[in-house]
């Protein structure tokens, strides 16, 4: 039996929170684009502006379903395509931070008991790690969220998709935190908010699994446009919907020797 050392967490809808899985950041991130492309002298409408987050939607998604992700100079490179123009520095350079960091303004909140969770996790002695999908949103301005929320600090390792090239369930993802965090696949849990993402994908590296489900449908509305389970499943080894209940979960693995 491995005593368990190692907690790993999704990051939206397990430590991070919002409440905008409609049109509202697509439409907040196109006319900060808009304005961007204004200021340089460009003269694209909103209208054109949409056709090129269509296009990069058509590309990211069918990489998505892949399982693979793009970093964030693909992603901006992509819109750029849609635009008609050439992935030049200085291209990038007007887009990238009303790309980036769209979802600012809509001020994520941290899920209730995530800072006292990771504060008595880390004081236990575990090493704590980071396993998130990104989106639109790239690793860089979800470390700004956190940082802001202060609760970066407590993370021994952190792999985002649009760096590490994979996102969940791809079990490379959870690879690659293990190898980050020094840490074996049977000695570690994950805690995460979706079924096919966090449970089968921790599960497909050999990892334990909490099933957080507080926002679990609300999510798994908005990630079925992205990501199939395809007859894939795998059973969590325990289902909680507090984080207050991580700590008392992960003792309960290690007693239960699961």
């Amino acid at each position: 039996m491995s005593l368990i050392d190692t907690v790993t967490f999704d990051v939206w809808n397990t430590l991070l929170v919002h409440e905008f899985y409609d049109d509202r950041v697509k439409n907040a991130r196109i006319g900060l684009i808009a304005r961007a492309f204004e200021r340089e002298g460009f003269s694209f409408s909103k209208e054109d502006i949409l056709k090129a987050y269509d296009h990069s939607e058509t590309c990211l998604s069918t990489l998505w379903r892949q399982e693979r992700d793009a970093c964030l100079e693909e992603h901006l490179a992509l819109f750029l395509e849609g635009l008609g123009l050439e992935a030049t520095g200085r291209n990038m350079s007007v887009i990238r931070l009303p790309y980036a960091n769209a979802i600012l303004d809509f001020k994520p909140s941290l899920v209730e008991g995530a800072q006292s969770t990771l504060l008595s996790l880390k004081k236990k002695g575990y090493k704590l790690g980071l396993i998130s999908n990104t989106g639109r949103t790239p690793g860089e301005t979800i470390r700004l969220i956190l940082e802001g929320h202060g609760i970066m600090k407590y993370f021994d390792y952190a792999v985002f998709s649009n760096e590490a090239g994979y996102v969940k369930p791809n079990r490379k993802i959870f690879e690659i935190a293990l190898g980050g965090l020094g840490s074996k696949a049977e000695s570690a849990v994950h805690v995460g908010d979706s079924m096919l993402l966090d449970v089968y994908g921790a599960a497909s590296a050999g990892m334990k699994a909490v099933h957080f489900n507080k926002y679990t449908e609300r999510f798994d509305r908005y990630a079925a446009q992205y990501y199939k389970a395809g007859g894939r499943y795998a059973a969590p080894d325990l289902t909680i919907e507090r984080l207050a209940d991580v700590a008392p979960a992960i003792e309960a693995l290690s007693k239960k020797g699961i």
